[in-house]
């Protein structure tokens, strides 16, 4: 006679947790926004990162760092054209993402916004891709 099998208990289904409404102490990377060459315009996407941005700053009531960079985006006659330009754009990075979390409520007391120009490349920058994932401005909370 064959023995049965004890019945299975239900397999119950967790759902998938939410980030937490709170982090711990630290300074940490949530985001990087992209560029296009020579641009500082945000896009449809850049700005629904913001939003989840400025809600973990309001959350946590942390201090948001933003530091934008350039990557061959300047253009001159001279390196110290080129260095000016880019230092620029980084600029107008940096003051594009603060702008609009300060827009969607994040006190501009809470904000750093850094220009590091060219001086920081994450990515080779011997391929069209690598030049390209420079143009960035990447978000820090510090907790």
């Amino acid at each position: 006679m064959a023995a049965m099998a004890a019945p299975q208990a239900p397999v119950v289904q967790q759902p998938v947790a939410p980030p937490p409404a709170t982090y711990s102490r630290g300074n940490q990377q949530v985001a990087v926004i992209q560029f296009g060459t020579g641009s500082a315009g945000l896009t449809g996407n850049d700005f629904a990162i913001l939003q989840r941005v400025a809600e973990m700053q309001r959350n946590n009531r942390a201090t948001v760092r933003i530091v934008a960079h350039a990557q061959q985006d300047g253009s001159g006659s001279s390196a110290d054209q080129v260095a000016r330009a880019n230092y620029e754009i980084s600029r107008q990075r940096a003051l594009a993402v603060a702008n609009q979390l300060v827009r969607l409520g994040v006190p501009a007391n809470r904000i750093v916004a850094e220009a590091a120009s060219d001086a920081e490349p994450a990515f080779e920058t011997t391929s069209a891709r690598g030049i390209a994932a420079n143009r960035r401005a990447e978000i820090f909370v510090d907790f």
